[in-house]
């Protein structure tokens, strides 16, 4: 044993990961088909083994993402609502964690963008900002945390402002996207901030003036 974990369920542990790198390594060579492959492998051997039933969130979340990569969003949809299900604890919490509620919403609210059901994806991604907002109010340990969940705010305002576009409320659209490039501007300048942080919303704030640019050609 090791740190009081069995011999065989290390064993398993290293199996899985060795899957799962090999998938990781085929979707960043953008070989999305066979990185689901190995995730299914992956999926299967989790369902199939009791020692490795903590990990099955993390296996479907990676193999939902191949999906997304692979632009098969209807085969992601069901997943992604089956980890929104298990974070459904939290999204009433009075504490930080309703962070991961918004989390499992906003991956659901993409895909099902992506599956076309803009109205559905729309009401995930408005709740799943409100959920974001508050957990950067319930957050009083870490400024960064605070932050990082700011961010989240205004990187799922750019889709939400899509969306509205495309169902044809342009002047909600705008109005939305300013609002994101003012919450990534204060992230993004937020200097105690990590670098990676700063950089995630400067590359976000960059996309946001793009949209901000073709929405008002379209007035």
């Amino acid at each position: 044993m090791s740190a009081g974990i069995p011999k065989e369920q290390l064993a398993l542990e290293d199996q899985l990961n060795g899957i799962v790198s090999q998938g990781d390594q085929l979707l960043r060579g953008g070989n999305a088909p066979d990185a689901i492959k190995q995730y299914q492998i992956a999926v299967d051997l989790v369902q199939k083994q009791p020692l490795l039933a903590e990990r099955e969130y993390w296996v479907l979340k990676k193999l939902a993402r191949g999906y997304m990569q692979a632009n098969q969003a209807n085969d992601a949809i069901p997943i992604y609502a089956k980890l929104f299900d298990a974070k459904k604890r939290d999204c009433e919490s009075e504490s930080a964690a309703v962070a991961n509620c918004a989390d499992a919403q906003y991956d659901l609210g993409v895909a099902e963008m992506g599956g076309g059901d803009l109205s559905g994806a729309l009401a995930l991604l408005q709740e799943a900002d409100s959920r974001y907002a508050k957990a950067e109010r319930l957050s009083s340990v870490s400024h960064e945390f605070a932050m990082i969940q700011h961010k989240n705010q205004g990187q799922i305002k750019l889709l939400i402002a899509v969306a509205l576009f495309q169902t044809g409320k342009t002047p909600d659209a705008l109005k939305t996207v300013e609002a994101a490039i003012s919450e990534l501007t204060r992230v993004q300048s937020d200097e105690t901030l990590l670098v990676g942080i700063r950089d995630d919303a400067a590359r976000s704030l960059q996309q946001a003036q793009t949209i901000l640019a073709r929405l008002k050609s379209t007035q």
